[in-house]
């Protein structure tokens, strides 16, 4: 399969820095686990289709003209990633702190720019291999300065999924009702049917 032809990645989190924990499938069954983000062209594409950044198509070229740094990147923003996990499912202070670390390397690295339309300044980062951290880095601060009161993990046993409740009752429980919801409910019903 052509790598334009692989799966987009999922949004169904509300944020993404949550989207971002959502790359790791099947995270609660060791067994099942998938970590979709395998290479850095993975996390520029993760990029690109999640974190509106379409600007990062020149890193391709100089990932794989400095593999080992790309490797460093991605293993970093994996770090972020599971920091995340830890610090809004698990309450870790220590992934609190790298996220805090990462964010003030980010600001660092990045530069304020007048915007397009000429009214305001925005963050720009920066346009090497360090690009798509900064941009994870970001959106970390940014979930973890946030109200977490609707941070859920979908309720299958196996998914692992997260996402911010905004449903109207805020009762969600799946990450999506077509697939964990659906998946459960049959599973529900042949129990009561063998019983």
């Amino acid at each position: 399969m052509a790598a334009s032809a692989a799966p987009a990645f999922p949004t169904v989190a509300g944020h993404p820095a949550l989207d971002l924990v959502d790359t790791v499938h099947w995270r609660l069954d060791p067994t099942r686990r998938i970590d979709t983000l395998p290479t850095y062209a993975a996390l520029l594409r993760w990029c690109d289709e999640v974190a509106r950044r379409p600007d990062l198509g020149a890193l391709r070229v100089e990932a794989a003209d400095s593999p080992a740094v790309a490797a460093r990147e991605l293993a970093a923003v994996v770090a972020l990633r599971e920091a995340v996990y830890g610090a809004v499912f698990e309450r870790s202070d220590a992934a609190v702190r790298l996220i805090a670390a990462e964010y003030a390397e980010a600001v660092q690295r990045s530069s304020l720019v007048r915007s397009a339309d000429g009214s305001g300044w925005t963050w720009s980062g920066p346009a090497d291999l360090t690009g798509p951290r900064t941009v994870v880095a970001r959106a970390a601060q940014d979930l973890l300065t946030a109200d977490l009161s609707r941070a859920r993990q979908c309720s299958d046993d196996a998914c692992g999924w997260v996402y911010l409740d905004s449903s109207p009752r805020h009762n969600r429980i799946w990450c999506t009702a077509a697939g964990c919801g659906n998946r459960n409910r049959v599973a529900r019903h042949q129990a009561r049917k063998k019983s």
